[in-house]
Order: structure tokens, then sequence, then C-alpha cells
């Protein structure tokens, strides 16, 4: 009964299951897996969208490279995406207002992300644009390589802190999510191999 009236009174206007102190959805899977889900599966299709203009670039076909780029977003969310998300749930905890929480989250997102457009995503493309005879890539590029990948680093935290109240309770999609984020970064692996293996 006690745990009925927690959920009850932590249900917010609009109908959706609230949260318990520290952000957890009762009886839900942890918010730092279904955010880091979320957050992993947004910054593919921020790189789907941008991989014409990374393609470009490095002289690469659209979709092996868009593949390779999903890998790239998934490792980071995965591994340091998480980290991230921590960081990004403590500093929620002093903000008064709710609806200012996902622009907290999003504000983490766009630091993290955006320092991964400028410090690894531009090494990835050189690598493979070098040894082409191609020219590594430019300040400006780089520049706005970092200013994508923060905006998606923004979105995808955005949206994963959003979206978290729902699907929590939902483990199949989920865990459909995780598989699928699982799916595209093995092959991006499988591309990036091949591609390693043609250039050296």
């Amino acid at each position: 009964m006690a745990g009925r009236n927690i959920q009850r009174s932590a249900r917010n206007a609009s109908g959706e299951p609230g949260t318990a102190d520290g952000g957890e959805v009762e009886g839900g899977l942890p918010s730092l897996l279904v955010q880091g889900v979320v957050a992993a599966i947004v910054a593919c299709v921020g790189e789907f969208v941008c991989a014409p203009i990374y393609a470009s670039l490095a002289h690469l076909a659209i979709v092996p490279w868009a593949m390779v780029a999903c890998l790239l977003a998934v490792a980071y969310t995965y591994i340091v995406g998480f980290a991230l998300l921590w960081a990004a749930d403590s500093l929620s905890h002093g903000v008064k207002n709710p609806k200012a929480v996902p622009f907290v989250y999003g504000g983490v997102g766009l630091f993290g992300f955006g320092a991964w457009g400028v410090f690894v995503l531009p090494a990835i493309i050189d690598s493979l644009a070098e040894p082409q005879g191609l020219a590594g890539l430019s300040a400006g590029n780089v520049a706005a390589t970092g200013f994508n990948c923060a905006v998606i680093g923004f979105v995808a935290f955005f949206v994963a802190r959003v979206v978290y109240p729902r699907l929590a309770a939902r483990r199949a999609a989920v865990f459909a999510m995780v598989a699928l984020t699982v799916l595209f970064a093995a092959l991006g692996l499988f591309f990036i191999v091949r591609m390693y293996g043609v250039l050296y």
C-alpha cells in the first residue's frame, strides 16, 4: 500500500509514472541503463544524419561510414556516457524546477560529446583519409565536427532524461534497443576493420 501511495503521489499531471527519490521509477529498470541506451540510440541517429558530411571529407561510402560513426557513438555512450549521466544526475539534485532537469542533462551531454567530437572523431576521420593521400581535417572542420557532436550530445541526453519515466517499465522495448545498438556497433566494427585492412 505504501509503495502504491508513493507511485501515485509521484505521478505528474499528464498521468505518466513519476520517479521516487534518487530519480528511479518504482519497479522500473535502473535510470542509468535506460538513459544510456536511449542516448546511444539518439546519438546513432545523429551520426546517421551527419554521415554524408564526414564521408565526403574522407572519401568514404556513406553507409559504411555511418555504421562506423554509430560504433563510435555507442562505444562512447556505453563507456564514458554512463559516467556523464551519473554526473548529470548528481548535478540535477540541486535543481528545484523539475522542468529544468533535462536541460542539465543536455548541458552535460553537450560538453561531453563536444569534446569527443573535437578530439576523437576527427582523429578517426584523419586515420581513414590520410592513407588515401588526403589532407587531415582543417581547424574549421574540427570545430564544425565538435559543434555537430555537441548538438547530438545535448539532444541525446535531453531525450534520455525526458523519456526515462515512460520507458523504465518497458523492459522488452529497452532490451530491444540494446540489441539494436549492439547490432549497429557490430556492423560498424566489421566495416572499420575492412577499411583499415585495405588502407594499411
